[in-house]
């Protein structure tokens, strides 16, 4: 009976070593692919992959822009990169502020409905504008979202002739990618999400479930709330995860915007840089000084071409203004690190990818530039 349980001791304990070998190699592989995924998404964007043909632009459109909200950077920095890019065909662009909540949105579709516009681009969350969009459509006018659905292209369910962005579930892993690789699978990770956007929760669950896939790391909260509550949010609640979890402590936002009002409270806490790591998306100017100064909390950020898709919009409006299809582009996302942070546009605190894509357009339009 001794050698027979002993024997069953060896078989258990080798069963064991075996399985934590399996474990091992497993949260190795999830580490190894997220320095891989890292490095990639950091890397140059230099190769053109947007469309090389476009029909001849329709002369005297008239588009209107509802941004989501003109506080916001990147909301606001659409409109300023649309009204250049309309100019080079001599149409006019005009914006209304959504001012970042959805009955807001509304009123201001309906302003946008009544200038009578060739074209709507909207900056907010299409699902929470179906009637106007809906009756925009009936009348003929075109709309194109911008970030205003959960995946890029097409929309015929929610009436986009377009959505343009970066694939938000790439965004989502490239954030949770970034925070497994730094901490070597470690990472302990707060969420914040505004799901009152389709994107943010489709960016925010991605992040979620490339964390908990790695099993060395853990999601401590997945907070959910308007992103117009920022200011008055996230103070307490960056104090709230200090006081509960501890540090160290990675941040994760889908909007670089939150972290502008974490940092105040990290730095009242006395939290060092180097415990506390935020990371976000969109690629605000905020964040990249942020990030170029090393010693504010936030280390990256996954940042939109704000500016290419603006041309990218005016670009879809006159294809569908000649009743052709969309031209199915969509830009990859870009990682800004500490390392990379003065490359791609990223000395002027925005992402400018080498791809020479106002020359493209300009080309494929018949304009000089």
């Amino acid at each position: 009976m001794r050698f027979f349980a002993g024997a069953a001791t060896a078989i258990a304990v080798g069963f064991g070593l075996i399985a934590a070998g399996h474990a091992a190699g497993a949260a190795d592989d999830t580490v190894a692919s997220a320095k891989s995924a890292v490095a990639r998404y950091a890397g140059p964007q230099t190769v053109w992959e947007g469309p090389t043909s476009a029909p001849k632009p329709v002369s005297g459109m008239s588009i209107v822009y509802l941004s989501g909200d003109e506080q916001n950077d990147i909301s606001r920095e659409y409109g300023l990169f649309m009204k250049a890019a309309a100019a080079k065909l001599g149409w006019r662009v005009t914006v209304i502020d959504g001012k970042g909540s959805p009955s807001n949105w509304v009123s201001g579709f309906n302003q946008a409905i009544a200038l009578k516009p060739n074209g709507i681009a909207i900056f907010a969350d299409a699902k929470s504008l179906q009637g106007p969009i809906q009756t925009a459509s009936a009348r003929n006018i075109v709309v194109i979202g911008l970030h205003a659905a959960s995946l890029p292209g097409p929309n015929a369910a929610l009436h986009l002739f377009v959505n343009i962005q970066e694939d938000p579930r790439e965004i989502g892993r490239a954030e949770a990618d970034w925070a497994i690789a730094d901490s070597n699978g470690k990472a302990h990770v707060v969420i914040i999400t505004h799901n009152e956007y389709q994107i943010a929760q489709t960016k925010s669950d991605a992040t979620r479930d490339r964390v908990e896939a790695c099993s060395g790391c853990k999601v401590l909260d997945y907070a959910n709330f308007p992103a117009s509550e920022a200011a008055q949010r996230m103070p307490q609640l960056t104090t709230s995860w200090l006081q509960r979890f501890g540090v160290p402590i990675y941040i994760t936002s889908v909007g670089d915007n939150d972290l502008d009002f974490a940092i105040p409270a990290l730095r009242s806490a006395g939290v060092s840089p180097n415990q506390a790591k935020l990371i976000g998306a969109d690629g605000n100017r905020s964040a990249y000084e942020r990030i170029r100064r090393g010693n504010d909390y936030q280390t990256v950020t996954v940042s939109e071409p704000i500016e290419l898709q603006a041309y990218q919009a005016i670009d879809e409006f006159n294809r569908a203004f000649n009743k052709a299809p969309p031209s199915g582009f969509v830009q990859p996302p870009y990682l800004v690190t500490a390392e990379n942070v003065n490359t791609e546009g990223g000395k002027q605190d925005v992402f400018v990818p080498a791809n020479d894509y106002k020359d493209h357009y300009l080309k494929i339009w018949g304009v000089t530039p």
